[in-house]
């Protein structure tokens, strides 16, 4: 079999999926090359709050954080919802504190995040107040050298700083209120943060090492041999083998619409991930013979809405769920003009999104509306920009909520009477009907914490609405095992071939969602599948 060059592991994708494995397999003694079929690097990852979840870990010890295994297990079992599997959430729970610390001594910083709870604090058994999130320090791009502008930016939030600021300085719809000389300060030196520093913090250590990485290089398909993945082939016809194993990181489905009709069925679905996102791993794989798995109820399920291009810069998705609709003086509503769940808290929204109304034949809660008023255009952030801006004219705007209703086709009346009772809840400050503002969990905060900052009456006009449209991680991927091994349909595994990331089935954590677990997983099964590869001999 002949080849254009030959490596130890092939890696498609470089998010931190990507990323990590080749690290890792570099690490272990092997001799990996990434391939991007993208022009930049990072994918998904750089759109990320770069939070990772990772129970029982040696920074929290070390900071005087109490927890357990046991405290781990218990909260992964609520997680998943009786959907996870036991074996490869063990997996997990045991091998994630150790990945945590392998890449910590490859070089990478991590750090506590302090002021991040667990989702489900303190309702849910094992869940814990703080410890558990972490996140890579920031980082200059120019640490980066040459490849500082291969490094995909996010195109409205700004990425200058990092996690736990974000949560310390209100969050996003409150960047208008950061100190102007320290973003200023950052923009001019580079400082990258979240999940773009992420990325770029994973990259620095692997161009130190001199590791290969290919961009604009799609991978069409895999090349077998004796039933092992041997190798891959490029689109432009190139073969590259694989001689210990090839991994599969390119990310979901997010941006492929045959897919996500396939897998997710939502109407009015908006990818909130770049476009390259197309399940390229799932393709590549099902030709063999790879099994799929899906998480049913799958609470990576979010609202967001879409910004128009300009002359300035492209169209781009702007999830909402932890900016506007956390913020005061907003709801959402449906087509019935009603609330339906708590909007600050999208785990909540997920499962009501899904409702199907068996009589009418179509999704109760789908499509659905933010409805905000002046007040809340005054004091914040509306798709990124400053607060008192001039609302564009794509956002329905009306003098009454009548004449609203009537611009997004919802029930009028109905839009009354919910907005009424919604602004006596925020007098009282006390939502009962979905209680809004008892979550503890948030990467947002209100002005001013006296009474319900969560709440805000709906009462200036003029009044603005817009459709919202659900987003979602992908529910399906690769069914792997606990080393990262890609399952056969026959549920044996694939020699040579792994996944992780969001290319791989997220059945450690099942229908549940903990932000920080998707990353966490993809450290983790990348460093599991390294292992095995250096260890496959």
């Amino acid at each position: 079999m002949s080849w254009d060059s030959e490596y130890d592991v092939v890696v498609m994708g470089s998010g931190l999926a990507g990323l990590s494995a080749a690290l890792a397999a570099h690490e272990m003694g092997m001799h990996p090359i990434i391939l991007e079929k993208a022009s930049a690097l990072g994918g998904g990852s750089c759109y990320s709050y770069g939070l990772i979840w990772v129970g029982a870990n040696h920074l929290a010890r070390a900071a005087g954080y109490s927890d357990s295994r046991d405290a781990v297990v218990r909260y992964m079992r609520f997680l998943g919802g009786g959907s996870s599997k036991e074996g490869r959430m063990l997996a997990f729970v045991d091998r994630s504190p150790e990945a945590l610390a392998f890449f910590e001594q490859c070089g990478i910083r991590f750090r506590i995040v302090k002021g991040v709870t667990d989702h489900y604090f303190d309702g849910a058994p094992g869940s814990m107040a703080e410890g558990r999130s972490v996140e890579v320090e920031p980082i200059s791009g120019y640490e980066l050298g040459d490849w500082r502008e291969r490094v995909l930016l996010p195109p409205v939030s700004s990425y200058n700083i990092s996690a736990e600021e974000l949560v310390s300085w209100g969050g996003m719809h409150t960047a208008a209120d950061w100190d102007p000389a320290i973003m200023e300060d950052r923009r001019r030196r580079d400082v990258r943060g979240l999940g773009v520093g992420m990325v770029s913090g994973f990259l620095k250590p692997l161009l130190e090492r001199q590791v290969p990485v290919r961009t604009n290089e799609a991978v069409d398909r895999l090349v077998m041999s004796g039933g092992r993945a041997v190798g891959v082939e490029t689109a432009d016809g190139k073969r590259i083998a694989a001689r210990r194993g090839v991994v599969i990181a390119a990310g979901g489905y997010d941006s492929n619409p045959d897919m996500v009709a396939n897998y997710e069925g939502l109407p009015g679905y908006e990818s909130m991930f770049p476009d390259s996102l197309t399940g390229d791993g799932m393709v590549v794989a099902g030709e063999q013979g790879a099994a799929v798995g899906i998480v049913h109820n799958n609470l990576q399920l979010f609202l967001g809405f879409r910004i128009p291009a300009t002359s300035a810069r492209a169209s781009s998705f702007r999830l909402a769920g932890i900016i506007e609709l956390c913020s005061p003086h907003t709801l959402v509503v449906n087509r019935g003009g009603e609330r339906f769940a708590n909007e600050a808290y999208f785990q909540s929204m997920g499962p009501r999104l899904r409702e199907f109304d068996g009589p009418s034949h179509s999704y109760r809660n789908l499509p659905c509306y933010l409805v905000f008023d002046s007040q809340y255009v005054a004091q914040y952030s509306f798709a990124g920009l400053p607060p008192g801006s001039e609302m564009p004219g794509w956002v329905a705007r009306a003098d009454n909520l009548d004449e609203l209703a009537a611009r997004l086709g919802i029930d009028g009346t109905n839009l009354c009477g919910t907005v009424a009772r919604f602004n006596e809840f925020a007098r009282r400050g006390v939502d009962e009907d979905y209680g809004r503002g008892k979550e503890l969990w948030r990467l947002a905060r209100a002005k001013g914490e006296d009474g319900n900052p969560r709440l805000g009456d709906v009462v200036q006009p003029p009044f603005y609405g817009i459709e919202m449209h659900p987003s979602v991680v992908s529910s399906a991927g690769l069914e792997a095992d606990g080393n990262g091994q890609v399952l056969h349909q026959r549920r044996r595994p694939i020699p040579g071939l792994y996944a992780t990331g969001n290319a791989a089935a997220n059945n450690e954590f099942g229908a549940g969602y903990q932000a920080g677990l998707t990353l966490a997983s993809s450290l983790t099964f990348s460093y599991l599948a390294a292992r095995h590869m250096a260890q496959d001999r």
